[in-house]
This record gives C-alpha cells, sequence and structure tokens, in this order.
C-alpha cells in the first residue's frame, strides 16, 4: 500500500503537518540567525536616507535608531532604488508600507518573509496536487531545502518571490488542465501576471519564470490552443519586463565589482556545489579533515542517487515533468548566461534558491512513481532525504559556519565591551552593509566609530579605556580596518591586547586594544582581573 504522503492526493491534517514544519524550517533561522548584512539595505531604501551621513565622532545605536525607523512612501522608494540599488521595487514597497504601519524592526520584516514562504509552500503543493505529483512529500522536500529555508527567512524579496513563482506554477498547471476553455486562458495569463511580478521583486526570478511559462510550447495536449495560452501568458510576463527595466538601465553600473571575473570551470564548480548546498546545506561545514571530506562524498552520493531515481522513474513523473526540470534548470543556466555577458561570475546560493522547489517536485514525483512497485524502499528513501534535510535546517539555525558573523562576534565580545570600550567599525563599501548588521546586534548603549577611508584615528579615543577593532569586513572594509590596526599598533598609548574573537574560516577577527598605564585613560587604576584578552589570545572560551 503507498504511504500517505507519496500519494497523489492529499489530507487536511497532512496539509497541516507540512505548513508547520514549513514554519519551524523557516521560522528557526529567522528568529536564531543573526542580522545580516544585505538587510540593511531594505531597511534604507525604504527611509528618507538609503546612505546615511553616519555621525563621526562615537554614537550609540540608540542615539542612530531613529535613522533606521524612518520611512518614505512608494515613489520614494522608487528614485531611491534607481539611484542606489540594484533591485526591482515590489519588495521594496510592500517593505515599506509594513514600515509605514509600524512594523520597522527586522524581526517584523521577518515575519513577513516567512508568512510569504509558507504561502509559497502551499502553492507548490497546490501545483503538484493538479500535476498528479504528491503534494505532501513536495512541500515537505520544498520546506526542508536549505536554499528556501534560508532565503524564506530574511528580509529580502526572495520569500516574495518564491510566492510568486509558486503561484505561476499553480496557474500554468490549471491553464494546461483547463486548455481550450476560457477559464484556461484566465489561468495562463494569471501565470503571466505573476511570473512577471516575481521578477518585478528579484531580477533573478525571471528565468525560472520564463521557463514555467515556456512550457505551454511543449505541453502535451494542447494543439494550436498553446498559441493562445502563451499569447495570454506572455502579454502580463512582458509588460513586467519593460517595467523592470526602467528600473534596471538606471542600476546597471552600480556595482561593477560586486562578483570575481568571469571563469567557466570555476562557475561551473560553484554551481555544482551551490545546487548541492540548496537542498542539504552546508553540513561539511561543521567537520573538520577526513570527516569533512567524507561527510560531502555521502552527500554527493545521495544527491546523485536522488537524481538517478528521478532519471530511472522518468517518464513516472507524468507530463509535467519538463515543466519541473525547466524551472530546476533555469537558474543556473541563466546564472552562467549573465555571467558570461557580464564578464563576472554572479553565483551564489540565494541565487539558486529559486530552483530548490522544483528540485523537491521532482524528487517527490520521483519517490511518488518508485512508490507504486515498492512503497517501503521509496518511504525509505523520502525518510533519508528529509532527514539529512532536516540537520542541513538545524545547522542554518544553530551552526556558526553557515550564518554571517555579527551575533557570534558581539556575543563573544561581550565581556570586553562597555561603556567603558570603543567598538571600531568598518564603514565597508557604503556605510550600510556592515554598519546596519553591527548596530543590530551591539548593545543599544555601546559606543561606536566608524573607520572611514582617508579619516584618521580621532583624539577623542583617549576618553576610551578599552578600544575593539571588529573586523567583519567586505573589500573596503577591510582596507579600512587594517589601517586602524597599523595606527593603533604604532601608537604608544595603546597596547595590544590579543584577539578576543576569530572566525578563521571567512578570515574575519576582532583586535583588543588596551589604554597604555600611564595614559590619560586612566587604564592603570583598573584591577588586574579586569585586563581581558590574553586567554582569548590563547583560543580560550571568554
Amino acid at each position: 500500500m503507498v504511504p500517505a504522503f507519496l500519494r497523489p492526493g492529499g489530507t487536511r491534517a497532512g496539509l497541516a503537518i507540512v505548513l508547520l514544519v514549513a514554519l519551524l524550517a523557516v521560522g528557526a533561522g529567522a528568529l536564531l540567525r543573526s542580522a545580516e548584512y544585505d538587510e540593511g539595505y531594505t531597511s534604507l531604501v525604504t527611509s528618507p536616507e538609503p546612505r546615511p551621513a553616519w555621525p563621526e565622532g562615537p554614537f550609540t545605536p540608540r542615539e542612530v535608531a531613529p535613522v533606521l525607523e524612518a520611512v518614505v512612501p512608494p515613489p520614494d522608494i522608487s528614485r531611491q532604488l534607481r539611484e542606489t540599488d540594484v533591485h526591482p521595487p515590489l519588495y521594496f514597497w510592500a517593505a515599506g508600507l509594513l514600515r509605514e504601519a509600524g512594523f520597522t524592526s527586522l524581526g517584523a520584516l521577518r515575519t513577513f518573509s516567512v508568512l510569504c514562504a509558507i504561502g509559497a509552500v502551499a502553492a507548490f503543493m497546490g501545483a503538484a496536487h493538479l500535476a498528479g505529483i504528491p503534494p505532501l512529500a513536495a512541500g515537505l522536500l520544498t520546506a526542508l531545502s536549505y536554499g528556501f529555508a534560508y532565503t524564506g527567512g530574511v528580509a529580502r524579496g526572495f520569500a516574495v518571490s518564491h510566492l510568486l513563482l509558486g503561484l505561476a506554477a499553480l496557474a500554468v498547471v490549471l491553464a494546461w488542465r483547463r486548455g481550450r476553455a476560457p477559464s484556461g486562458l484566465v489561468a495562463a495569463f494569471a501565470a503571466g501576471l505573476a511570473a512577471g511580478l516575481a521578477s518585478f521583486t528579484n531580477y533573478l526570478a525571471a528565468f525560472p519564470a520564463a521557463a514555467l511559462l515556456g512550457w505551454l510550447l511543449i505541453a502535451p495536449g494542447l494543439g494550436w490552443a498553446r498559441l493562445r495560452l502563451l499569447a495570454a501568458a506572455a502579454v502580463p510576463f512582458l509588460a513586467m519586463q519593460a517595467a523592470n527595466l526602467s528600473y534596471f538601465l538606471p542600476q546597471r553600473g552600480s556595482r561593477p565589482e560586486q562578483f570575481e571575473a568571469f571563469a567557466i570551470l570555476p562557475a561551473l564548480k560553484l554551481l555544482g556545489q551551490f545546487n548541492a548546498a540548496n537542498i542539504f546545506g552546508g553540513l561539511p561545514l561543521y567537520a573538520e579533515g577526513l570527516g569533512r571530506l567524507a561527510l560531502g562524498a555521502a552527500l554527493a552520493g545521495l544527491l546523485l542517487a536522488g537524481a538517478a531515481v528521478v532519471a530511472w522513474r522518468w517518464r513516472g513523473l507524468g507530463p509535467t515533468r519538463w515543466l519541473w526540470l525547466g524551472g530546476f534548470a533555469a537558474p543556473s543556466a541563466g546564472l552562467l548566461l549573465l555571467g558570461a555577458m557580464a564578464g563576472n561570475t554572479p553565483v551564489e546560493l540565494r541565487y539558486l534558491a529559486f530552483a530548490a522547489p522544483f528540485a523537491a517536485l521532482l524528487l517527490a514525483g520521483a519517490a511518488g512513481a518508485v512508490a507504486l512497485r515498492h512503497p517501503r524502499a521509496a518511504l525509505a528513501g523520502l525518510a533519508l532525504l528529509l532527514a539529512v534535510q532536516g540537520a542541513g535546517i538545524a545547522g542554518m539555525a544553530l551552526h556558526s559556519a553557515t550564518r554571517q558573523a555579527y551575533r557570534d562576534a558581539i556575543a563573544t565580545l561581550s565581556p570586553a565591551l562597555g561603556p567603558e570600550t570603543l567598538l571600531l567599525v568598518p564603514r565597508g563599501n557604503d556605510g550600510v552593509g556592515i554598519v546596519v548588521a553591527t548596530l543590530r546586534e551591539a548593545p543599544s548603549d555601546q559606543p561606536m566609530l566608524l573607520l572611514r577611508d582617508g579619516v584618521a584615528l580621532p583624539p577623542s579615543l583617549t576618553a576610551y579605556r578599552r578600544l575593539v577593532v571588529l573586523g567583519i569586513t567586505d573589500r573596503d572594509g577591510a582596507r579600512q580596518a587594517e589601517a586602524a590596526l597599523a595606527a593603533l599598533r604604532a601608537d604608544p598609548a595603546w597596547r595590544d591586547a590579543g584577539t578576543p574573537w576569530r572566525d578563521a574560516r571567512r578570515g574575519f577577527a576582532a583586535h583588543l586594544f588596551e589604554a597604555a598605564p600611564g595614559t590619560t585613560s586612566g587604564v592603570a587604576d583598573l584591577p588586574e582581573g579586569i585586563v581581558i584578552g590574553r586567554a582569548h589570545h590563547r583560543g580560550e572560551e571568554p
């Protein structure tokens, strides 16, 4: 007997379980992960100052909180996106409206993303149900895909795009099912609109969106009706691409050095790594040495086994199989084409996350086809996949190797921080990503000073007993942090007291300096027990 989770239908109880799993998987990351570099842009591009002129002297997160809480209406957001960013406006309009309603915190913006991600799981399950693929298995495999769960919980536009792509997939299958009926044209138009809006939320969603609509050209059983359906879908989709161009053209030169130069073999290697991580996450990063190699090989084998089962039961996936394969392959193909045209390598895990639901549908369809003859084997294989995915999701929420470092750094540095310590933070590329993430993770009364290119450290440093240089950097931030370190090491008023925190994998570190005895900071009066950093320098916990 075919297990319930591998049947083409589903129950309300099963649907509720899957959506609860999605809430836990996506919500755990949203709740427990550090504030991230890109999330600062979401707040500031919807504010009056998308690139604030932060104070030149010391300040605290509480003093600049109004900068992160202010909001502007959609027309101003549109103007600022064209002038300062590289994204289309739909998500930022929604985020601006949320912030205007009083939901200005990072938690509120992440909650909006989580709700959209849960809606996306439901939409893809609906598409699977219409296509005869086990919807509960498809929903679980989607919700537990690392790339989907991660991007679904951050304050960026990925979750909204996932939702719109799910609705587009649902509408495309419905249009195919209705065929020549008038409702088929309505569904095709809805598919084109949802697909277009997905790209109006994230440009890169245009690749899987186009693959969804393009499938109508080869969808079986439509005859000449396919041309009418395709035309109905193309009208709103192309209209949204015209709207995209009005943003993309002014933005296209704003981030010329964001990615490495294009090279085909490194790009293909990254695509392979990130497509695997998209499903299973960063599990090899949690092991060392031979253990990491063994774990990576085991996961690669599991992924190849899944692909082999899909190939083996290819016809058993049903007439929509090319739809799901196209949606899975389109993000990788699109990024490769985009990189070749632009001369760079824009391959990142979050960009490939749009492929995750389509991979889930392929795997769920293959499991359902196998279950018709070998139900126990199919259930065991699905359980193994879900267990490995679950481990990856747990690591996403709990392990430092797969999350940005701001929260871990501040937590480790907490014994060294306080009103007598000045936290020196690189301004970075444009004073947004590093600065806002640090502001959100640091104590509200923690004095901070931004390190700027070509600006010397001010004399006001002598008002503090300790300095901490937070070396979480981008390219510009690395230069700013190194200049500050060189200046402090050359200044006899400051003594290098070690490295309280280090992220060896990323090359980040925090450096502690203490006022030398006899200086005006008064550090010579401190009791011996408050001199911190010596134990940290040996790699011990604070």
